[in-house]
């Protein structure tokens, strides 16, 4: 039978300590898997401190992306108004009938444990594991432990770990006082904070060198999209060494390639509520497909955060769609998004491999395979196809007809 941890809690924002504790408690307890479940609306909080979930839950994946067992649970905010453990416990069995849960709470929760709402079901559905926190010795935990245990005739369990004096309410107060939290929070949560100025932080001073830029983009994109993003850097440079004039159109192609995806850690409403406060203009077909809009958005951020020229700015607006007349810059990063070492697609008419190769010996050629092949897809999909991506094909198909 699976083991599964339950990690639930505010996240506001989660740091080192709460790490710790999922790990003790992983590996004393043989845990296949822990969830990390940020909780929608706790009864015992205010609100006026606690973030969106949109940024808790991005604080924790960045938290414990790379991190095998671990991974992030969206299904206290899921549902709706007050939420409660027992409920969300009698969803989980439900849901994995074959599986053995456990939830993880400290020590502070586990001296009040009999007020909570149906404590009696909680412990029916699961084991619950116990840690200090600091709040108590490991001899008060364990008789707690054995107390409990005795009251509701269920499995109550102390997790042996160090003890920690990290709490969300510390890190927003040194936030508030400007005070560094380097070595409270993972480091792209620390970023990631810094960012977007959250708890009253100093807002992150933007990166100018490319060390600095990579640092950033780790801490706001999934790891696949930076990974795509390092690729198209790479792919961006190397079609620059082949069609541009020197090493100054290299380095503007490389940071093209690194800040073309910049917005796409956002969500869809996210993408348009900035836009909208930024002006960012956008049609009534991107509107109705946010995939489209992270171009735009991504322009003016790299012109504002990191202080790119029009022309690097110009080549990231326009290369999910295109546009007719393009430079030799902005084909490139189009071409570089679609044939980036890291992609897989099963792309007709022209295979990847073919579309590839080509764009290394003819760029504008390139550049209408992957346009012929874009065309294809939307059709073939019944996806609406943005105006500027058909004037952009039409404007190549015809010039490479004459």
């Amino acid at each position: 039978m699976k083991k599964i941890g339950i990690m639930g809690g505010t996240f506001n924002p989660i740091h080192n300590a709460h790490l710790m504790i999922a790990q003790a408690a992983c590996e004393q307890f043989q845990l296949d898997e822990v969830w990390f479940m940020p909780l929608k609306k706790p009864p015992h909080k205010s609100e006026d401190e606690i973030v969106s979930e949109e940024h808790r839950c991005r604080m924790v994946q960045f938290a414990i992306d790379g991190i095998g067992p671990f991974s992030l649970s969206d299904m206290e905010l899921k549902r709706k108004g007050t939420t409660y453990t027992c409920e969300t416990l009698a969803q989980c069995v439900e849901d994995y009938p074959q599986t053995k849960f456990y939830f993880i709470l400290g020590g502070d929760s586990l001296k009040d444990f009999d007020k909570w709402f149906c404590p009696q079901e909680i412990v029916r559905l699961c084991t619950v594991l116990a840690v200090s926190r600091g709040t108590m010795s490991e001899d008060e935990l364990a008789h707690r432990c054995q107390e409990l245990s005795a009251q509701f005739h269920g499995d109550f369990l102390p997790v042996s770990m160090p003890t920690v004096s990290i709490s969300s309410e510390e890190i927003r107060g040194r936030l508030r006082r400007h005070e560094s939290v380097a070595g409270y929070v993972p480091e792209k949560v620390r970023r990631y904070i810094g960012i977007h100025g959250l708890y009253g932080a100093d807002f992150h001073s933007f990166a100018k060198k490319e060390k600095e830029l990579l640092a950033d983009l780790a801490a706001t994109l999934r790891p696949e999209r930076y990974l795509h993003t390092l690729g198209v850097a790479y792919t961006a440079a190397n079609l620059a060494a082949c069609f541009m004039d020197g090493e100054s159109d290299v380095k503007k192609a490389r940071k093209a390639g690194l800040l073309h995806d910049c917005a796409k850690y956002l969500t869809d409403k996210e993408m348009f509520t900035l836009c909208d406060k930024y002006g960012v203009s956008l049609t009534q077909c991107e509107r109705e497909n946010p995939p489209l809009v992270h171009g735009k958005l991504g322009a003016y951020l790299a012109r504002q955060r990191y202080g790119m020229k029009d022309e690097i700015c110009s080549a990231i607006d326009c290369h999910t769609t295109g546009k007719p007349k393009m430079t030799t810059l902005e084909k490139i990063l189009y071409v570089a998004d679609y044939i980036e070492p890291g992609r897989k697609l099963d792309c007709k008419p022209y295979s990847l491999a073919e579309v590839r190769k080509q764009c290394f010996s003819d760029l504008e050629r390139g550049l209408l395979m992957i346009l012929e092949n874009t065309m294809n897809y939307l059709q073939r999909t019944n996806i609406a196809i943005d105006e500027t991506t058909s004037e952009t094909y039409d404007y190549y198909r015809k010039k490479y007809d004459e």
